[in-house]
């Protein structure tokens, strides 16, 4: 639509699709790298696609204690229930919160000069609180699964309560961290 030609759009699996050798001069990921299954592979298969001094840029959440909307908003859904974290190198959300873990998950592929930068800031959900109501339910809408009505109620109010306390002058925002 822009008249582009330098730049291609591509979903594929980064652990096995045949991205020509060579040819990148940048890999970016907002968020989704945290889900290899086999994230060597994947590392590897990228590093593969980039041409000698390309780059592989990312953005990986950091674990729930920096990441208040993890912690709010999925404590609102849970309505009172004890829901398991996945495992820390499983595929996951936090899967690459460490960065210890990160740097060698990277350099075991191949990756050299692995730069990692802590990044803070808000997180936002929504331009009001319903606005923000329904992108959570969009967002996390399959942890009501297997509530009676009773607590249904109690996690929709509890998130209602939740986006409603974090509105302010630019919308609702939580607090996020990323690596």
């Amino acid at each position: 639509e822009e008249g582009l030609v330098n730049v291609d759009f591509l979903q594929a699996d980064a652990q096995i699709h045949p991205f020509p050798a060579g040819s990148f001069d940048a890999a970016i990921s907002r968020t989704g790298t945290m889900f290899f299954g086999d994230p060597v592979a994947a590392f590897t298969n990228i590093g593969r696609a980039l041409r000698p001094g390309g780059r592989l840029v990312m953005l990986a959440w950091q674990g729930p204690g920096p990441n208040e909307w993890v912690r709010e908003l999925t404590g609102a859904m849970a309505a009172g229930r004890d829901l398991p974290a996945p495992p820390p190198d499983a595929p996951g959300p936090f899967s690459l919160a460490d960065p210890a873990r990160t740097r060698t998950l990277l350099v075991s592929a191949g990756f050299s000069d692995v730069t990692l930068g802590a990044l803070h800031g808000p997180m936002w959900f929504g331009s009001d609180p319903d606005d923000a109501h329904r992108f959570v339910l969009g967002l996390l809408g399959w942890m009501l699964d297997g509530l009676d009505e009773a607590g249904r109620k109690r996690a929709l109010a509890a998130l209602s309560a939740t986006v409603t306390a974090h509105a302010g002058r630019d919308g609702v925002t939580f607090a996020s961290g990323a690596d």
